[in-house]
């Protein structure tokens, strides 16, 4: 799964010169990752079992609020 969006990710940096990094998440079954590349390489947190308890519950929530809310400096453009 890494791979193939590593490779979504390059197809984004080679259409968008200007962007400098890019967000991504991935989700398998109650399981995520989040992921943050940029033009050298890519970051990948731990796996959270977003099921675990009701405290990853609320992470998973508020990670997505403020995936939402970053204006476009944030979400990597120049």
């Amino acid at each position: 799964t890494t791979v193939q969006l590593a490779s979504y990710v390059r197809e984004v940096f080679g259409a968008q010169y200007t962007r400098r990094f890019v967000h991504a998440f991935t989700i398998c079954g109650s399981l995520v990752r989040y992921h943050l590349f940029d033009r050298a390489g890519g970051s990948i947190s731990q796996q959270i079992n977003i099921r675990k308890n009701r405290r990853t519950e609320e992470l998973f929530i508020r990670i997505l609020q403020a995936y939402l809310s970053m204006d476009p400096t944030h979400l990597g453009f120049d």
